[in-house]
């Protein structure tokens, strides 16, 4: 058999080799090699090779592990300290409205008990409606000087110092209509309250009011930054955690 009669065959087989692993491919079959050892089974993994395997996965394994223990601590640490923050606003912030609230009350009620409409009549509603106004007055008077003491403002001098000054001439300008009063001389008490105890009550209940937005805004204020931080320590958290999943 002539050379030119072999090559050709071999070319012929060849070709049917490639058709034959083209096919194998399509049908997602992994393709042979057209080499000598084609038909030889591929290696398995060597011991020393599988034994490396293992430790990376339980490095891997412990590395999880601490990960998300580590997760946990730092997310229980923040939620307390958030919540800490959160504790301290609602400490300083509801009593001192609350306060506030009352200490209104109790001013309204001492303005209205110099009401000149209360102290006429006979004599034993007179009485009672001095009674009932010395009361109220002092109540007041006393309520000021313990929130003043107490309250929510300290951080606020200036509010502070401005219902202070605005509560002492309240105070001031009611023991001077309630001692008329208890001399008997109802219509200079009347005159009085108008021109004199009036004009500083509303300069006492402006003061009030401006006491309580100040405190509302500190508190919108501090809320807001906590907002901020609470996001970007949520931010952090989600960073930390999510590292498995970026490698």
């Amino acid at each position: 058999m002539s050379t030119a009669i072999l090559l050709a065959e071999a070319q012929e087989f060849l070709a049917s080799l490639r058709f034959i692993r083209n096919l194998l491919a399509q049908k997602g079959v992994i393709a042979l090699r057209l080499y000598p050892n084609f038909l030889m089974p591929q290696p398995v993994s060597t011991p020393s090779a599988q034994a490396s395997t293992l430790r990376n996965l339980k490095v891997l394994v412990v590395l999880l592990v601490v990960s998300n223990i580590f997760v946990g601590a730092l997310s229980a640490y923040l939620l307390h300290a958030v919540d800490q923050r959160y504790s301290d606003l609602v400490d300083r912030s509801v009593p001192a409205l609350n306060d506030l609230r009352e200490l209104m009350t109790d001013t309204v009620a001492a303005m209205r008990s110099t009401n000149p409409r209360l102290l006429a009549g006979p004599e034993t509603i007179r009485s009672a409606s001095l009674k009932a106004m010395q009361a109220a007055l002092t109540t007041e008077e006393k309520f000021l000087a313990d929130f003043l003491k107490t309250s929510g403002l300290n951080n606020e001098t200036q509010d502070r110092a401005t219902l202070m000054r605005a509560g002492a001439e309240f105070n001031k300008a009611a023991a001077e209509v309630a001692r008329l009063y208890f001399k008997g001389q109802t219509a200079e008490a009347a005159q009085m309250r108008e021109e004199k105890l009036r004009p500083v009550f509303d300069r006492y209940f402006a003061a009030m009011g401006q006491a309580a937005d100040a405190v509302e805004s500190v508190s919108l204020a501090a809320n807001k930054d906590y907002t901020g931080r609470t996001s970007s320590l949520s931010t952090l958290v989600l960073g930390v955690a999510s590292w498995p999943v970026i490698l």
